[in-house]
């Protein structure tokens, strides 16, 4: 579902409406529940709205969609972000894990990163203008392994050759087990891209996979 907003308020309004009702729905259900945040500027205010609603955060992990290979105090760390910006108030409640789990070692933070993966309850991601997500970069060498549907792996090392660091990141098998999918998009040159991606699925666009699947709900929310 793709939804345009007049501005960056109501956006994030509709987007922590939705999270919130899903954590809530996951916690009534089975009682738990794992949100995975991407990084970046654009989260900033969202992760602030976020941080003060009223939900029952003890019982939420929040986890990472992807990370950059940096140390976790970094300013390119999405942990730092996370920290800095998500788990304050409310949300300084809920238990966090990162990707970073053995610093200089890129394959232990990935295998120790897939011996903890649990099903997630919604993952909140971004969109490059290059129409990666997660970080599954275009012409990236794994992104071939990184969007097939039967990879048994939930996170795996992408080597971006358009973009700084090493990175772990979700599969595209992964986001698809997830109970929900958003987006968040602002822009005119993000809202061509999308649109592109609307086209076909291409691995081009890695976004216009998920776009084009029908296993796991997925909103887009644009505001200019």
């Amino acid at each position: 579902m793709f939804t345009e907003y007049p501005d960056d308020e109501s956006l994030v309004c509709a987007m922590v409406d939705c999270i919130a009702s899903n954590l809530a729905d996951a916690i009534a259900a089975q009682g738990h529940a794992v949100l995975a945040v991407s990084g970046g500027r654009s989260p900033i205010r969202l992760f602030h709205a976020l941080s003060e609603t009223p939900i029952d955060w003890p019982r939420i992990l929040v986890t990472l969609v992807d990370e950059r290979f940096v140390p976790t105090d970094d300013d390119d760390s999405n942990e730092n972000l996370v920290r800095r910006h998500l788990l304050r108030a409310r949300a300084a409640k809920a238990p966090f894990r990162g990707l970073i789990t053995h610093p200089g070692d890129l394959m232990r933070c990935v295998l120790q990163a897939n011996v903890q993966a649990q099903p997630i309850t919604v993952a909140v991601l971004g969109m490059g203008e290059d129409g990666h997500t997660a970080s599954l970069f275009p012409h990236a060498p794994e992104l071939p392994l990184g969007l097939d549907p039967h990879n048994p792996n939930a996170y795996m090392a992408v080597t971006p050759t358009t973009a700084p660091h090493l990175r772990i990141s979700l599969t595209l098998a992964a986001l698809l087990k997830a109970r929900h999918l958003l987006v968040a998009l602002s822009g005119k040159r993000k809202r061509e891209i999308f649109d592109r991606a609307c086209l076909a699925p291409t691995a081009s666009l890695p976004i216009s996979l998920l776009i084009h699947q029908t296993l796991t709900p997925f909103d887009a929310y644009w505001t200019r």
